[in-house]
């Protein structure tokens, strides 16, 4: 899933609200620019045309390239990664502190898993405060115990959701405003954001009716609103924040010199002789240096009881061979819950270099496209002329305008990790 939503990416390239979204009809928004300027859900319901899908995989290519690049991501994203487990004689480092692993994604958030817990879902109310007949305002309320509006997230609700789907980002309504007054929290989007998902899946490519008169059919009539937050205390290896593994040892009549290879105690016992099994145990991670991605796995104990955590000595003669952890990270989203700038800029504009295709079928509804997407390592066209450096004309992100523009930003901004032997 996208960290810019395909709604921001629209925003951004100017291109029609309702006509991106496939609404359209003739007395109310419509299509009468000379060309159609209607944006479709999928490729094959128009050859010529990039549809949402394909802006979408542009997006998530782009922000790839991106992360790559700057060794971060341009927005926090859950991430899950295994890394080989350093050379050792312990979980600790040659300063005796804990062992420190690097993630390679820099601005780390949280050590942890999603969580979304379900606060309610409750009516959408559509009203048209601009006056122009078109009710293109949503409006949902529940009354809740947060106060950090961060932690609101709207998606479509379950009876809305395709194939039975859970609530995750592909389900995401974004961006949305939300405030919080008086224990109610008020949140609030634009009508194109919440159209009947089930609308889009037909053949024929119509338009959906905006219509106030339809607004039942065409919009949904709930959302589900959760809380998101980094659920940090998962006890078991599918939940915990990491996980160190080890493989078996060959035998050599030595590998059970510690504790014996039917000790209760040792990760190996029942499988030690298995060559395609491996010993896993839950570790805790701290996070030593948040903006470089340098962090502290150990395999650890939750006490029920008393409520706390403790580290494990290895019950093995060996380091473990690998180490997975769950992490949130990505440069920090500004005070509107969005990518920042200008991040979302960028994104946006390589996104848009990305696309093999113009999004509709005429020079005017892609203006800021064709800008984006015009290659520099031309040297003419018509009477105009170009020019490039060598530099630009050599990057890796490619020689199209949106490219140029985000790999000068990279170079900009670029954060390398280097380690000291």
């Amino acid at each position: 899933m996208t960290l810019l939503s395909l709604e921001t990416w629209r925003n951004l390239m100017g291109f029609h609200p309702y006509h991106f979204w496939q609404l359209s009809s003739t007395d109310k928004v419509p299509v009468d620019t000379g060309c159609n300027t209607l944006v479709w859900s999928y490729p094959w319901l128009s050859v010529d045309a990039a549809s949402r899908q394909d802006i979408a995989q542009a997006i998530e290519t782009a922000e790839q390239k991106l992360t790559s690049y700057l060794g971060y991501a341009p927005a926090p994203r859950y991430t899950t990664t295994t890394l080989e487990w350093p050379p050792s004689g312990g979980p600790w480092g040659s300063d005796g502190r804990w062992l420190s692993v690097p993630l390679m994604d820099g601005f780390v958030q949280a050590v942890g898993t999603e969580q979304l817990t379900l606060l309610g879902t409750p009516a959408l109310v559509f009203t048209d405060p601009d006056g122009d007949g078109l009710f293109d305002t949503w409006t949902a309320t529940l009354a809740t115990t947060i106060t950090d509006t961060a932690q609101i997230a709207a998606y479509y609700a379950a009876a809305d959701r395709l194939n039975s789907d859970p609530a995750g980002d592909a389900w995401r309504i974004q961006p949305i405003t939300v405030s919080i007054s008086a224990g109610v929290a008020t949140i609030r989007g634009r009508a194109w954001q919440v159209v009947k998902p089930i609308l889009y899946e037909g053949f024929a490519s119509d338009a959906i009716d905006p219509n106030p008169a339809l607004l039942t059919s065409t919009y949904v009539g709930t959302l589900d609103i959760y809380q998101r937050t980094t659920a940090m205390d998962g006890t078991t290896v599918a939940t915990s924040q990491g996980v160190v593994t080890w493989e078996t040892q060959p035998w050599h009549g030595w590998a059970c010199c510690c504790s014996g290879c039917v000790a209760a105690s040792n990760p190996y016992s029942g499988s030690f002789y298995d060559v395609a099994a491996v010993a896993q145990a839950v570790a805790r991670v701290g996070i030593r240096d948040a903006r470089h991605g340098l962090v502290t796995p150990a395999g650890s104990l939750y006490n029920t009881a008393a409520q706390t955590w403790s580290s494990v000595d290895w019950a093995v003669c060996s380091a473990p061979d690998r180490v997975t952890v769950r992490y949130l990270a990505g440069f920090p989203l500004g005070s509107d819950g969005l990518m920042q700038e200008p991040y979302r800029t960028v994104v946006a504009r390589l996104a848009a270099a990305e696309l093999a295709r113009n999004v509709c079928g005429c020079e005017q509804a892609n203006r800021a496209l064709y800008y984006w997407q015009h290659d520099l390592a031309q040297t003419a066209r018509g009477d105009e002329l170009f020019g490039i450096s060598p530099e630009n004309l050599n990057n890796p992100l490619g020689t199209r305008r949106g490219q140029v523009y985000a790999w000068k930003f990279v170079m900009d901004q670029q954060q390398l990790t280097g380690f000291l032997a």
